[in-house]
């Protein structure tokens, strides 16, 4: 019951990034920092991404991911087709990942 709960989590939570990334009328936009935020849209999806990949793919579903942590925010001008890939490739991990446990 936990593991089907987190998955539907997970998964209403990375579909949510993905509609979000997308609503961004200006694609370049997404790497802009606002005033007052520390990073761009564009970076902290690429840190989900990570840590996700990271924390659950590699450590319970043994994916080998390896993650370079630095670059999730040095990264720039990533095009949004390939940021919605990644988040589906993540949906897709997590969700084998838990179902081993």
């Amino acid at each position: 019951m936990l593991i089907e709960s987190l998955k539907i989590l997970f998964n209403r939570d990375l579909n949510k990034l993905k509609t979000e990334i997308q609503s961004y009328q200006n694609e370049s936009d997404i790497w802009e920092i606002q005033k007052g935020i520390a990073n761009s849209a564009g970076n902290l999806c690429l840190h989900l991404v990570g840590n996700l990949n990271t924390y659950i793919g590699a450590e319970f579903g043994k994916t080998g991911y390896i993650r370079n942590r630095a670059l999730e925010f040095s990264l720039k001008d990533i095009p949004r087709a390939e940021k919605k890939k990644k988040i589906e490739e993540t949906i897709v991990v997590v969700n084998n990942a838990l179902n081993i446990i």
